[in-house]
């Protein structure tokens, strides 16, 4: 049978990596920044891993505008027609305040938003969230600086997938703009879907050797494998500290932590957040100093409930689910409740941690999240969704989800729900 989806995405790879008037062919991060000769194991920073997130909403390739800090020190800047050019290390003390003035300022509401990933091989990848396609503003994505090959290993200038990095998250402008604060986080599925490799690798072989087609295996990944509860708090001080040792003028300023769900604009309401110690990261110095030039760097470790620890029962969970059921049942005899509050209530269980630990789901008989199948969070999901436009029908489907639950808690597994649970 012929892959239709398959082609299109060859299409479009074809498409971006086509040679275009005026506009240099993309280079691999590794081709200018070559394989540290030593890793950098003594700043502890985290493993390389694969994200089990967005690998069905490719292709991905390496934005036009970016820039590379790399391991060993070098800096490289790719301007918007795609140039690249090697930065004296004299720019690398004021790499931050320097974002603003190496690339146009015209991103709209985004401005001062920059994107970043550190990569398998130490290199931070940087580059601003809104670029300029003609006269379009175009997202990029953390994808984007690490197109996959595969989504298990080898990356490339673009891909189908989400390739492999280290960590993931943003620099934001903060304070009065001028470019001397800004805040820090690891908003990324490098940090909320984190996957080992091997196991990434494995699952990939166990779908193709069942005979299933390389976009099923892509769109049931985040089904099928459970990612890491994976808090960024010590990790997120220790790539400030990375950025101390290549020489940038940084200092720390707040350490906050913030749910996910207090936002203001896109951006961690501050207002909202826990100011927190920064942790165990002794192995630099991060203390402010008296020169005026140094810029300050607010480090936020912003989370959301689904990577908390499950702490609750199998019975528990029920219990939560029998909460909500009893307020959709208010909402369809026309109490006077929101539902954007039941659907806040149904979106927190289908997203709760407990439902991506094994020790939890090994009490369960089902397809849990609907591994290549009818899961059962999937079914929260059409409720949530049906809540705005039909009442009675949001009911239907909670009947079903209801007796779905039952099922994974009084059933049978078939061998679908062992090999999600696995």
């Amino acid at each position: 049978m012929i892959n239709f989806t398959m082609i299109a995405a060859g299409l479009v790879l074809a498409i971006l990596l086509a040679p275009h008037k005026d506009v240099t062919r993309p280079t691999e991060v590794r081709t200018v920044c070559g394989v540290p000769d030593q890793e950098l194991k003594e700043l502890r920073l985290p493993e390389v891993t694969a994200v089990n997130w967005g690998q069905w909403h490719g292709p991905y390739a390496l934005p036009p505008e970016r820039l590379v800090l790399c391991a060993e020190g070098k800096i490289f800047l790719w301007q918007r027609d795609g140039q690249m050019m090697r930065l004296p290390t004299s720019q690398i003390p004021m790499l931050l305040p320097s974002l603003l003035k190496i690339w146009p300022r015209d991103r709209g509401a985004q401005d001062g938003d920059f994107i970043w990933i550190l990569d398998e091989d130490y290199n931070l990848v940087i580059a601003p969230i809104m670029q300029r396609r003609g006269q379009k503003l175009v997202e990029v994505k953390h994808g984007d600086l690490a197109p996959g090959k595969t989504f298990f290993g080898e990356n490339g200038i673009a891909g189908p997938y989400r390739g492999l990095a280290r960590l993931g998250g943003e620099f934001n402008l903060a304070g009065n703009r001028n470019g001397s604060e800004w805040i820090m986080h690891a908003k990324s599925g490098y940090t909320a879907y984190r996957v080992p490799v091997a196991q990434a690798a494995s699952y990939y072989d166990v779908q193709i050797q069942a005979g299933r087609n390389e976009t099923d295996i892509a769109k049931n990944f985040q089904r099928c494998v459970y990612r890491e509860i994976y808090r960024v708090r010590e990790a997120l001080v220790r790539l400030f500290c990375f950025m101390r040792r290549h020489g940038v003028k940084v200092s720390l300023g707040e350490f906050r932590q913030c749910d996910i769900r207090s936002s203001a604009g896109g951006l961690p309401d501050l207002q909202q957040c826990t100011v927190k110690d920064p942790g165990n990261a002794s192995i630099c110095s991060y203390q402010s100093t008296e020169d005026d030039q140094v810029t300050t760097m607010h480090i936020i470790d912003w989370y959301a409930p689904g990577q908390d620890r499950c702490k609750l029962s199998v019975a528990d969970y029920g219990a939560l689910l029998k909460n909500v059921e009893m307020d959709l049942m208010r909402l369809v005899e026309g109490d006077f409740l929101k539902p954007s509050i039941v659907q806040k209530q149904i979106r927190s269980l289908r997203k709760h941690s407990c439902l991506f630990s094994k020790e939890f789901t090994d009490q369960l008989h089902c397809n849990v999240h609907g591994c290549f199948g009818d899961g059962f969070t999937r079914k929260l999901k059409e409720v949530e969704q049906m809540l705005v436009t039909d009442l009675q029908e949001a009911n239907r489907l909670w009947s079903l989800a209801s007796t779905a639950w039952k099922d994974c808690k009084d059933g049978e597994p078939t061998m679908t729900d062992l090999e999600a649970s696995s």
